[in-house]
């Protein structure tokens, strides 16, 4: 088991790949009033993106995408909702990623016969 495929490489991964998203969710909201801006997301986190690019980072496995969407008369396509709902979905990854990496690094030190 290489570290990008342990629970501690895939939490940290995890985490990375959220705080990406949650980045690029930001500019879409910032641009929300810009015309002719096209909202943007990164692809899902997957396993196997982790995999195949363990050292380039979530950048790097996380490819950009454009959102679909009905585009306003100005030609912008960001709808506050929908980016509001990608970004508790985030959130909600982000923390799913530290519970991981906290339960992993407990388990550690249980092994160790430590506790907190």
């Amino acid at each position: 088991m290489s570290h990008e495929t342990s629970m501690l490489g895939v939490s940290s991964a995890l985490v990375r790949h959220s705080a990406l998203r949650q980045s690029i969710l930001a500019q879409n909201i910032a641009n929300a009033d810009t015309p002719g801006f096209r909202a943007r997301d990164v692809s899902a986190f997957t396993l196997e993106s982790v995999a195949q690019r363990p050292t380039l980072g979530p950048r790097a496995a996380a490819e950009t995408l454009f959102i679909s969407g009905i585009a306003s008369p100005d030609g912008n396509s960001v709808t506050l909702e929908d980016q509001m709902i990608r970004s508790a979905d985030t959130r909600r990854a982000h923390d799913l990623g530290t519970t991981l990496f906290r339960k992993s690094i407990d388990l550690l030190r249980l092994g160790l016969g430590r506790t907190r």
